[in-house]
């Protein structure tokens, strides 16, 4: 292990890379990165070969980079307290009990974005792993302060002989490589040629304002209800939309989305657990099912050339596709954004309407809302405990 940390360590000086680029890259934090190199932290052998293959294939043009975006997974057994302890490294008492849930099972565990559902041991259904986006990106902070990655976690599912409900493959376009709406017309000018039999295009944005320039387009690709289909959208739009984010200052310009369900997601993790090479299974998939070509004339449609755009998003001239571990605070984004939306407002006016009258009603009412058990439960998950499971990789 010493002789493999002091490699990074001189293979990262000799390409004159910072610890912080290196860190930013790999998606963990400088002070963990220095615990490697110091020898002081033991990465696992997935998180080693993550780091080798950064190193190796480094370049500092913009590139595309994968995150799992979703994932859902079924284990056999009804033991939630073993699952939560062994598999996801939490404790059963920083969860959240709710007895109620999803997809039939009758209660369930939460922390933050992170949910375990159960169901009781005379019924075949087990338990139930699902972690939305911020889930994930909450999980992966987990992962990383025991020195692990998502291969780590899916190697212990199979063993475990979980199911793999859903898994979404999300491919981050951080350099504007692809663009949605013509993608869209070419879908519109039958210029894509696909397995697939439908398409939707959405565009969204402000009504009656033309000057504001936060639309955004999405393209979906297959349908909604099979085990597969792809979802592309605008990014940086997205979170323009959401959270009030300027596109220019947000990373991420364009997402492609590949959704699996049941045995499409089970042969994908399958795929990426033996060549642990997500250009290879991302890739697969996308060129398996659909390629974006332009128009000839006089030309058989299947013989029409490869779109430029499209021939390089897929692998040609650009940097290699690379997994990305990008661990943040467990927080309440959307509760928060909901209410700058929604109660912020009538708040402020609230406020306003008390030091009208010379009076403070509101805030005397804020103050004495009694919290109730779920409250004070989110209020320990938020303060006390995510110190005690994040290490430093939430700072």
């Amino acid at each position: 292990m010493s002789d493999w940390a002091n490699s990074v360590k001189s293979r990262r000086k000799a390409l004159k890379i910072t610890q912080d680029q290196l860190a930013i890259r790999l998606g963990v934090t400088r002070q963990y990165l220095q615990r490697v190199e110091a020898g002081n932290s033991n990465a696992s052998s997935a998180l080693q070969m993550q780091i080798d293959q950064v190193l190796n294939r480094w370049s500092n043009e913009p590139e595309l980079n994968l995150i799992f975006d979703y994932v859902r997974v079924r284990f056999p057994s009804h033991n939630a307290e073993m699952l939560i302890k062994n598999i996801l490294q939490l404790d059963l008492d920083y969860m959240l009990f709710e007895d109620w849930a999803y997809y039939g099972y009758s209660a369930k565990y939460v922390f933050s974005n992170i949910q375990v559902m159960i169901s009781p041991p005379t019924d075949n259904l087990g338990t139930l792993v699902e972690l939305k986006g911020q889930g994930c990106r909450e999980f992966e902070g987990i992962l990383l302060t025991h020195g692990e990655t998502w291969f780590d976690f899916f190697r212990i599912c199979m063993k475990e002989n979980a199911t793999f409900k859903r898994i979404d493959l999300a491919i981050n376009d951080m350099a504007g490589l692809l663009d949605i709406p013509e993608l869209i017309t070419k879908c519109d000018r039958n210029e894509c040629i696909s397995v697939m039999r439908r398409f939707q295009g959405l565009q969204s944005g402000p009504m009656n304002d033309p000057e504001k320039n936060d639309k955004g387009a999405t393209l979906y690709i297959g349908s909604m209800k099979s085990d597969i289909y792809f979802c592309i959208y605008e990014k940086a739009a997205e979170q323009n939309q959401k959270f009030g984010i300027d596109p220019d200052d947000y990373a991420i310009k364009n997402r492609f989305e590949i959704r699996l369900k049941n045995d499409r997601a089970a042969l994908a993790i399958e795929d990426l657990l033996i060549y642990r090479d997500v250009e290879k299974t991302a890739f697969g998939i996308i060129t398996r099912y659909l390629r974006f070509v332009d128009y000839r004339a006089n030309q058989e449609r299947t013989k029409w050339p490869l779109n430029k755009m499209w021939y390089r998003f897929c692998g040609k001239n650009r940097q290699s596709l690379r997994l990305t571990l990008a661990p943040e605070p467990f927080d309440l984004r959307k509760t928060k954004a909901w209410i700058q939306k929604q109660v912020a407002p009538m708040l402020k006016v609230l406020f306003k309407i008390d030091a009208f009258n010379g009076n403070t009603e509101t805030m005397t009412m804020i103050k004495s809302v009694e919290l109730q058990k779920r409250h004070l439960k989110l209020l320990e998950q938020q303060t006390i405990i995510t110190d005690k499971i994040g290490g430093d990789f939430f700072e």
